[in-house]
């Protein structure tokens, strides 16, 4: 009797156990399933847009094997392209002046570079070596001079012109394959006024700090297009100071100018101006210095790449399309990137176009 006892109670308890335990289970741990790293959209989509930190710890690094069925090669070159003023002329088939690009042939350049493999990022990252772009991908950088109307251009009705630079680059960015990233680098006292900071007074702070916003670079191009030849130093140093000083109190935000661009190429006899100063109580420092010719730059990663003399290619006629195809016939030149910017992809084998590898890179290198 006793025996029938126990075992009605060892019963009953087991029996309550399971059922507190799965409610607590339910209540409060949830479903011990694993979630997918990717979620489902309203649509029925995998929505990859977001990551965690358990996809960035089960991440492959990179390898020699992974490097080499890429291609990739982070020594070489890059293109750093020339845009002045974006026109619209009604005949589109007739020659372009000097300095202008139709507004046309510019969204045909943008075009050309997406079929090519190219992706855009800033001065700022070539000359820092962030360089965070696409596997297989090559990167380019499109600069502005000059701050011209055509650049970027607001509408009556408060839309950005579609044939604008800006407008044409948004285009572009909307499926996500081309993010709107380019350098700017803008006039703040010349004749035309047009050319201060795109035109538009009532809307120029606006404008620099939507650019910001989007992802794009502004920087110097001095304070009234000086010629650094034909000026003392002082005068040097007050554009210098004073246009970085104005453009960043009008981005605001702790935006930082980190680059210029030396107006008509004429650098100072002492380029160490460039760099770092001081006017009147106002420091300055520039990390980077861009010509205005000189062809594709060399990769941030060789020993022949000097941040204050980035040389750049005026795109003007069919001097686009003659760099890529220059590239596309020598293969072994072109920057290819491996995916990760955490390390610097090469072949083992390089041309001596490109250098030699710099010492102390601050990341892993790897050869294959």
């Amino acid at each position: 009797m006793r025996y029938d006892k126990v075992l009605k109670f060892l019963l009953f308890a087991f029996v309550v156990g399971s059922v507190l335990g799965l409610v607590g289970g339910l209540t409060l741990g949830g479903s011990r399933t694993h979630a997918s790293p990717s979620t489902k959209t309203a649509a029925g989509k995998a929505d990859t847009t977001t990551s965690t930190a358990a996809d960035e710890e089960t991440a492959e690094p990179m390898t020699a094997e992974k490097a080499r069925a890429i291609g990739a090669n982070e020594m070489g070159m890059i293109p750093v392209l020339e845009y002045h003023k974006i026109t619209k002329p009604e005949d589109q088939t007739a020659p372009e002046p000097d300095y202008c690009r139709s507004a046309l042939h510019f969204k045909q350049d943008i075009e050309l570079l997406m079929s090519e493999g190219y992706y855009p990022i800033t001065v700022k990252d070539l000359a820092t070596g962030t360089i965070d772009i696409p596997a297989g991908k090559s990167p380019v950088v499109l600069t502005f001079d000059d701050s011209s109307p055509g650049q970027y251009r607001v509408l009556d009705d408060g839309t950005i012109d579609p044939e604008s630079a800006v407008g044409i680059l948004q285009a572009a960015s909307r499926d996500g394959r081309w993010p709107l990233k380019a350098c700017f680098y803008v006039l703040l006292d010349v004749n035309p006024p047009d050319n201060i900071l795109f035109g538009q007074p009532d809307l120029q702070q606006e404008k620099m700090r939507n650019l910001v916003k989007w992802g794009c670079e502004v920087g110097s191009h001095t304070y009234t297009h000086l010629n650094f030849q034909k000026s003392t130093e002082e005068v040097i140093r007050k554009e210098l100071a004073l246009s970085k000083q104005k453009i960043e109190s009008l981005v605001g935000d702790d935006y930082e100018v980190y680059t210029i661009c030396v107006p008509f190429g004429e650098y100072p006899d002492d380029i160490s101006i460039l760099q770092s100063g001081e006017y009147d109580g106002v420091s300055y420092t520039y990390g980077a210095a861009l010509e205005v010719t000189g062809g594709p730059s060399p990769s941030p990663f060789s020993s022949k790449f000097n941040p204050m003399r980035i040389p750049r290619i005026e795109v003007q006629h069919d001097a686009l399309k003659q760099a890529i195809d220059n590239l596309k016939k020598n293969p072994d030149l072109r920057y290819i990137s491996d995916g990760d910017p955490a390390v610097i992809s090469v072949p083992a084998t390089l041309s001596e176009k490109l250098g030699t590898l710099k010492e102390k890179l601050g990341r892993p290198v790897i050869t294959y």
